[in-house]
């Protein structure tokens, strides 16, 4: 079954997250100082948008922030989606959906941020096989 145009939006919308992270673990004014819960924000939303994507492709309506959720629907459909490592990668992230607020008080450093970025692109990347896609943007 091909990708709706919808689906190609919300993948369109998960790689401007990947764009925007780029961007801010390049700056280069002063690298010891970079806003790494905006990084984890956005791999969380990337992520997010991946396993909706999946969804929507096989006809169920997503809601929700929480990729523990959002994975375990995704396991209904396919029992690929119970993996060890997706698994973690997505407890990982979930509590980084709240990440860009101020009330947010965890202290999240450099090497946090780079874990978030490993699952995020993991996630992005088994999404994306299971669409048919293969690892598209990161091999």
């Amino acid at each position: 079954m091909a990708l709706t145009d919808i689906c190609k939006d919300w993948i369109k919308s998960a790689t401007h997250d990947f764009i925007a992270i780029e961007s801010i673990v390049m700056q280069v004014q002063n690298p010891r100082i970079r806003p790494h819960e905006i990084v984890l924000y956005h791999c969380q939303q990337a992520s997010e948008k991946m396993l909706k994507v999946y969804l929507v492709k096989n006809g169920v309506s997503p809601w929700g922030h929480n990729l523990n959720a959002l994975r375990t629907s995704c396991e209904s459909i396919d029992s690929g989606f119970a993996s060890k490592r997706l698994v973690d990668h997505c407890a990982f992230l979930t509590a980084y959906s709240v990440a860009r607020y101020p009330d947010f008080t965890d202290t999240i450093d450099a090497r946090t941020a780079a874990r978030g970025i490993n699952s995020a692109k993991r996630i992005y990347d088994f999404v994306s096989e299971r669409l048919g896609l293969g690892k598209v943007y990161f091999r």
